[in-house]
């Protein structure tokens, strides 16, 4: 498992300012070993909640996603942003924001990518059925300065609008498919990336084929990619280990060693910003009070979590993000382990014998997770009751209809992390069922827009942290790391910080 030291080395290389312009990197190196002709098998956790990137309601998407589309801008291991559809990138002003575009580029129906398609994408993902609205929300204008260039002209300035482009806001839909489509391409996507869509069976399998006239000549990719949906994670460590698959993503800990000391395969094990978390919804007569929520923070033994629940992989969370990484939480922040404030809190807001529903992934490590927790809870006088649900149904319950009050999952963050808080906690945001922003977090947010550089924008971030600490609408669990499954033919296999892989380079 990843040492403190490891992280700390990662940490210090994602601590590098955000560029302001950028010149051509290109794509993929060309430098894996193995051939590409040859098909990949890959066991997936979850399924795509949506094929079309502004409509999707999972953080976990992106992995099935980032082969159909290619996005505006990339980013390296350490989310340092770098080209993608976007040759470079300019600031003429703090409000605009100048893309040129890579000349060559064509959807996957043969649609040329120009200027005419990014702001047909960028007013398309503002449409108020868009789930990524709130990311371009900060844009006024996309304005065409010729074929190759779109300037993005803003409200204000806006820090984490790079990264937004290099996420779901900046997956580029062909704008003939799109228009073919009435508009929703969630079952038949195309896009402009290193595969083209082929077949989605819901729940089973999605596959897609290697695109010939893909932008990039160096980019090695495999001839196909069967995602095998295998939500229960023994299943998929079983099918990594029994020859049905190449890569299993999503490793469970309790499966580490499993996959570790088995033969003809290897466990991956990477640094990631991703976190185990509880969301409260604020809006819930359960938890409404703040109180209640601290009483709730207060009483987790995370250290007890991280052996038991997780097998020690990780370390105790102290707020959304890892203390590793440059957007991590103030030493101001952490909730500890405090019983007796616990009880206290509970008593001075009403609510001895509280009861409460916990809706969790329906899947048996989470399950464990979940057990726990209402014993940990239970010696504070609470009580919970589990609510097993699927990824999709899960996230359309508690983050869209608010049916629950708490809800265990994993934080997925943004590639930008103003744009999680604001996304996950800002009043607007989509993962956040109350639409109640914790007091000063907006204004916050707002402040550290103005700048572009890190070590600027940290003040603000730390006063995000803050005010989602006094608010407690998430209680943060443990940091995770990426555990992933590998067939020793796999070549080229790489993680960046989000844990996302894009799985160009790989192959057999």
């Amino acid at each position: 498992m990843m040492s403190r030291k490891t992280l700390a080395v990662a940490a210090a290389l994602a601590a590098t300012a955000l560029l302001l312009s950028a010149c051509d990197s290109g794509g993929g190196d060309g430098s894996a070993e193995g051939d590409a002709d040859r098909p990949l098998r890959i066991a997936a956790a979850t399924d795509a909640s949506s094929l079309d990137p502004i409509r999707g309601n999972s953080a976990a998407d992106q992995q099935l996603l980032f082969p159909i589309y290619d996005t505006l801008v990339s980013y390296n291991s350490d989310l340092i942003p770098e080209p993608g559809l976007v040759e470079s990138w300019e600031l003429p002003s703090p409000t605009e924001l100048q893309l040129n575009l890579r000349e060559g580029v064509t959807f996957h129906d043969g649609t040329d990518f120009d200027a005419e398609a990014v702001k047909y994408n960028i007013e398309r993902g503002q449409a108020e059925d868009s789930l990524v609205a709130p990311e371009l929300a900060a844009i006024d204008e996309v304005r065409i300065d010729d074929e190759l260039t779109a300037t993005l002209v803003l409200s204000r300035p806006d820090a984490s609008l790079l990264m937004s482009l290099a996420d779901r806001a900046g997956m580029m839909v062909s704008p003939t498919a799109a228009e073919e489509a009435g508009g929703d391409l969630s079952t038949d996507p195309v896009g402009a990336g290193g595969w083209a869509f082929s077949e989605w069976r819901r729940g089973e399998i999605l596959r897609v084929e290697r695109f010939e006239e893909y932008w990039d000549e160096s980019a090695v990719r495999a001839s196909e990619i069967s995602f095998s949906i295998l939500t229960e994670p023994q299943t998929r460590a079983n099918s990594l280990i029994g020859g049905q698959q190449d890569i299993a993503l999503d490793i469970a800990t309790p499966h580490a060693d499993l996959v570790r000391e088995a033969d003809a395969v290897s466990l991956f094990e990477s640094v990631r910003l991703v976190s185990n978390v509880v969301f409260l919804n604020p809006a819930s007569d359960a938890v409404s009070d703040p109180r209640v929520r601290r009483a709730l923070a207060l009483s987790v033994d995370r250290e007890a979590l991280l052996e038991s629940g997780f097998f020690g992989f990780g370390e105790p969370a102290r707020g959304i993000y890892p203390d590793v990484y440059w957007a991590g939480p103030p030493e101001s922040v952490g909730y500890g382990l405090d019983r007796d404030e616990a009880r206290r809190l509970l008593t001075e807001a009403g609510a001895e014998g509280l009861t409460f529903d916990l809706v969790a992934i329906a899947n048996a490590q989470t399950t464990r997770i979940a057990e726990i927790l209402k014993e940990q809870w239970a010696e504070v006088g609470v009580s919970v009751e589990i609510i097993p649900r699927e990824v999709v149904q899960m996230n359309q319950e508690f983050f869209v209809e608010g049916v629950h009050p708490a809800a265990l999952t994993q934080f997925i963050p943004h590639p930008d992390p103003a744009m999680t808080y604001a996304l996950a906690f800002g009043s607007a945001g989509f993962f956040n069922p109350a639409k109640i922003a914790a007091p000063g977090l907006e204004e916050a947010l707002a402040e550290q827009n103005q700048f572009s550089e890190i070590d600027d924008r940290k003040d603000g971030l730390d006063r995000a942290a803050e005010a989602l600490y006094d608010f407690t609408p998430v209680v943060p669990i443990t940091a995770s790391v990426a555990l992933v499954g590998l067939s020793d033919e796999v070549s080229g296999f790489e993680l960046s910080l989000l844990g996302k892989p894009k799985f160009v380079g790989v192959t057999l």
